[in-house]
C-alpha cells in the first residue's frame, strides 16, 4: 500500500418516499464512511464539495446517484485506484428475482425505471479501463440479487481482466433490517480481525466476523478476480489488529526496499501492499513473468523485478524451512552466533531476526563473482553448524540441492570446521607476576592441541619493562608455533595482566619482532587476578568465578544489552560504589562512560565483581552517549570484533573516525576463560606448571 496513492470511496444513503423511513440510515452511512476514509483503516480519500464521497439525502434521484458513481469512477480511473462503493437504503427485485434495484426518493417497486439496476451499475464501474478494482457493499433488502452478470463483465471492454468483490447484506429473497451490515462492518473494521494479517479482504474471514452482527440475515459475498497485472490484493481495509501473528509479512525492510525500487522503475503505477504476504509475492511473480503487458509497463525492468521476487520467494521458503527444521533449537542467540560465523555484519539484524538475516544474506552477501546463493548458503550452513541439529541435516541438504548449491553448502561446513579448530587453538599468556610494574617472567599455555591438559612453559624476561615483556611474548609465540608443527595457524592470543597494566597498556600494540602483536593475532584481554589469585583473595577465587558464571548465563537471556553504565559521580564515591558491588548491583557487564584519571583504582575495585568491563581509550571522543551507542551496536559481536577494530584504527586517519570501535577497551571473561581458570581456584599459584 504505497503512501500517497488514493483509494476512492462513495457511500450513498438514500431514503425512499414510498417505503418505510430508515431511522438508522444516516448514522450507519456516516459511520461506514468514517471508517472507510480513516487513514489507518480504509485509507480512502474523503471528498467534499460538488462531488462528495458521502451522499445522503431524502431527495436523491437515480440520475444523481448514477452521476455520483460516474464521478467516483472517473477519479479512480485517473488515479488508477480502487473504488469502494457502498449503497445503503431500500432495494427491490423483480418477481423472478433477476436483479436488484436500488431505490431513491421517488422510486416505487412497480417501476424499474424509477430505480437503479445495481448489477448493471457495478458492471459499468468495474469494466472502466484504469479502475484498479471495485469493492461493493450493498446494504439493502434482497441484496444478494445485486450481483452483476459475469458473462457481461467477462465480455466487456476489459475482456474480464478486472477485479470485483461484493458484500451483500441479505439473500436475494430476504429483507434486511436496521442497517446491520453497514453498522456491523464499521464495528469490525474498527476492531480488527485477529489472525487475519495486515489487511482485510472481502472474503470468508471477514464474512465470518460480520455474521454475529447480522443475525437473521444471510450476509454473503462474491468475488471476480481476473486481473493478471494486479500486484496488490483487493483489500477493503487495514487490519486494526495487524500486530497479530503473520502480520509482519513475508518480506522485510531490505527486500521491500529493493522490490519497491524495481517495481517503480518497471511500472510506476503499480503499488505494493504493506506488508507483503507470501500469496501476494506469488501473484507478483506470476504477474512479472507474463509475456505481454500493457503499454504503460517498462520492459527494461521486468527482469529485475522477476529476479528480486524470485529471491524473496526463496527467502520465504528458507525461513519456513528453518523454522520447521530447527524448531527445537532456534533462538535469537543462535541466530546471532550464526550471523557472526557466516561473516554477516551487525546491520544484517532486523526486527524479525531470522527473516531479515536470510534476506540480507540473499540480497547483500552474494559475491560479485561467486555463486548467486553464496551468502544465503553460508548462513544456513552456519545455522546447521551452530545448532548441532543432525536430524535437520537431510532437509537442509535437500534445500541446498534445490538451489544447486550442494558444493557451496559443503564448502561452508568444511570452512566452519577449520575455523572451529582454529578458534579452539589459543595461546594464553599470563603476566600475573607483575605486581607493581612489568613482569620478570611470562607464563604461557597452549590450549586446543588435543592434549588432555594445556602445554605450559614459563619464560623469563630479559628485562622487567615494556620492551622485555614484548620480547618474551615473542619467544612464547615461537615456542607455540614450534609445537604446532605446521597444523592450524595460531591466531588467538589471550593476555592476562594485573589491573595496573590493563589501565595503561594495549597488548595488541606491543611490538613483537617486525610487527605489532595485533597485526597477525586476535588479542583478548583478561585479568590475571582470576587466573592467579593472590594470598589475600585465594579463598575467594571460587566464589568470584562462580558468581561470574551465573552472571554470564543470566546475560545470555537478556533481550537488551546487559551493560551497567557508571559515570563520574558514581566513581567519585568509592565507598558507596563498594557497597553497591557487595550488594550485587554491578555483577554483569560494567561500562565506564569516560576514561577516569584513577582507572587503575577503578579496575582493581570492579574486576573481582564484574566479568566484563568496558571503557574508552584515553583521548577518545566518546561524549554524548557515543560509547554506549557503539557498545549497543556491536554487543553481540564482542569481544570477537575488537581485534579487527583495533587493526582498522591503525589503518585510518583517526581524526576522521567519528565512531571508532577501536577506541573501546575491554577486559572480557567468558565462560570458556572461567573454565580455563578453574584449576587455579582456591589456590595460591607458586608454580603454575604444578597446577596441571
Amino acid at each position: 500500500m504505497t503512501e500517497g496513492r488514493h483509494r476512492h470511496v462513495l457511500v450513498v444513503g438514500a431514503q425512499c418516499a414510498s417505503m418505510p423511513r430508515l431511522p438508522r440510515l444516516e448514522s450507519a452511512a456516516r459511520g461506514l464512511h468514517s471508517v472507510l476514509t480513516h487513514p489507518d483503516l480504509g485509507a480512502c480519500a474523503a471528498r467534499t464539495g460538488a462531488h462528495p464521497s458521502l451522499l445522503i439525502s431524502p431527495a436523491l434521484t437515480p440520475g444523481a446517484v448514477r452521476a455520483a458513481v460516474h464521478e467516483a469512477m472517473r477519479r479512480a480511473r485517473e488515479d488508477k485506484a480502487v473504488l469502494v462503493l457502498a449503497l445503503l437504503g431500500h432495494g427491490f427485485t423483480t418477481p423472478a428475482q433477476q436483479g436488484l434495484y436500488y431505490m431513491t426518493a421517488e422510486s416505487t417497486t412497480g417501476s424499474t425505471l424509477s430505480a437503479l439496476n445495481v448489477g448493471q451499475l457495478l458492471s459499468e464501474a468495474v469494466d472502466e479501463p484504469g479502475v484498479e478494482g471495485v469493492i461493493a457493499l450493498i446494504d439493502t433488502c434482497y441484496a444478494g440479487a445485486g450481483l452483476p452478470d459475469t458473462g457481461r463483465i467477462a465480455g466487456g471492454l476489459r475482456a474480464g481482466r478486472l477485479r470485483l468483490s461484493v458484500v451483500t447484506a441479505a439473500a436475494s429473497d430476504q429483507p434486511a433490517r436496521g442497517m446491520k451490515l453497514s453498522r456491523g462492518l464499521a464495528h469490525v473494521l474498527r476492531s480488527g480481525v485477529p489472525g487475519a494479517g495486515a489487511v482485510l479482504y472481502a472474503d470468508e474471514r471477514l464474512l465470518g466476523a460480520l455474521r454475529p452482527h447480522t443475525v437473521g440475515q444471510a450476509v454473503g459475498g462474491f468475488a471476480f478476480q481476473n486481473d493478471p497485472f494486479a500486484a496488490e490484493g483487493l483489500w477493503l481495509a487495514r487490519n486494526a489488529r495487524r500486530g497479530a501473528a503473520g502480520a509482519s509479512g513475508a518480506v522485510g525492510p531490505l527486500g521491500l526496499g529493493d522490490l519497491q525500487q524495481a517495481v517503480s522503475l518497471w511500472r510506476a503505477d503499480t503499488r505494493l501492499p504493506l506488508p507483503l504476504t507470501r500469496a501476494e509475492l506469488d501473484s507478483l511473480y506470476a504477474f512479472a513473468r507474463e509475456g505481454e503487458v500493457d503499454d504503460e509497463a517498462d520492459p527494461r525492468w521486468r527482469a529485475r523485478v522477476v529476479e528480486v521476487v524470485g529471491t524473496l520467494l526463496v527467502c520465504s521458503d528458507t525461513v519456513t524451512l528453518l523454522n520447521e527444521a530447527l524448531a527445537e533449537v532456534l533462538t535469537s542467540d543462535l541466530l546471532r552466533e550464526a550471523r557472526r560465523l557466516a561473516g554477516l555484519p551487525p546491520a544484517a539484524e532486523g526486527p524479525e531476526l531470522l527473516r531479515d538475516l536470510v534476506e540480507y544474506a540473499a540480497l547483500r552477501a552474494a559475491g560479485a563473482t561467486g555463486p548467486a546463493w553464496q551468502g544465503l548458503v553460508r548462513l544456513v550452513a552456519a545455522l546447521a553448524r551452530q545448532s548441532g541439529a543432525e536430524e535437520a541435516m537431510p532437509r537442509l541438504r535437500a534445500w541446498a540441492t534445490d538451489l544447486k548449491a550442494v558444493t557451496e553448502f559443503n564448502d561452508a561446513l568444511a570452512a566452519f570446521d577449520r575455523k572451529d579448530r582454529q578458534d579452539g587453538l589459543r595461546l594464553v599468556l599470563s603476566l600475573a607476576g607483575a605486581l607493581t610494574d612489568w613482569p620478570e617472567e611470562v607464563d604461557a599455555w597452549l590450549v586446543g592441541t588435543g592434549e588432555r591438559l594445556p602445554v605450559h612453559r614459563r619464560f623469563p624476561c630479559r628485562s622487567a619493562d615494556r620492551l622485555g615483556t614484548a620480547e618474551t611474548i615473542g619467544a612464547a609465540l615461537r615456542w607455540a608455533r614450534g609445537l604446532l608443527s605446521g597444523s592450524a595457524p595460531l591466531v588467538n592470543v589471550d593476555v592476562a595482566a594485573p589491573a595496573h597494566l590493563l589501565a595503561r597498556w594495549q597488548p595488541e600494540e606491543a611490538k613483537v619482532g617486525l610487527r605489532l602483536l595485533g597485526v597477525n593475532h586476535d588479542i583478548v584481554v583478561r585479568w590475571s587476578g582470576r587466573l592467579a589469585p593472590t594470598a589475600e583473595n585465594a579463598e575467594l577465587a571460587a566464589e568470584m568465578n562462580d558468581a561470574a558464571r551465573r552472571a554470564l548465563r543470566g546475560m545470555g537471556g537478556c533481550a537488551t544489552v546487559p551493560v551497567e553504565w557508571i559515570g563520574a559521580s558514581v566513581l567519585a564515591d568509592p565507598e558507596e560504589l563498594e557497597r553497591a558491588l557487595t550488594t550485587g548491583r554491578y555483577d554483569t557487564a560494567v561500562g565506564l562512560d569516560h576514561h577516569p584519571d584513577t582507572l587503575q583504582d577503578v579496575l582493581e575495585q570492579l574486576l573481582p565483581y564484574a566479568p566484563i568491563i568496558l571503557w574508552p581509550r584515553p583521548g577518545a571522543r566518546m561524549g554524548h552517549g557515543r560509547l554506549r551507542a557503539l557498545v549497543q551496536q556491536h554487543w553481540h559481536g564482542l569481544p570477537a570484533v575488537l581485534p579487527a577494530a583495533y587493526r582498522k584504527r591503525w589503518d585510518v586517519v583517526h581524526g576522521e573516525c567519528a565512531d571508532c570501535l577501536g577506541d573501546v577497551r575491554a577486559v572480557w571473561h567468558d565462560e570458556a576463560w572461567l573454565e580455563f581458570c578453574r584449576p587455579f581456584e582456591e589456590r595460591v599459584v607458586a608454580a603454575p606448571e604444578e597446577e596441571w
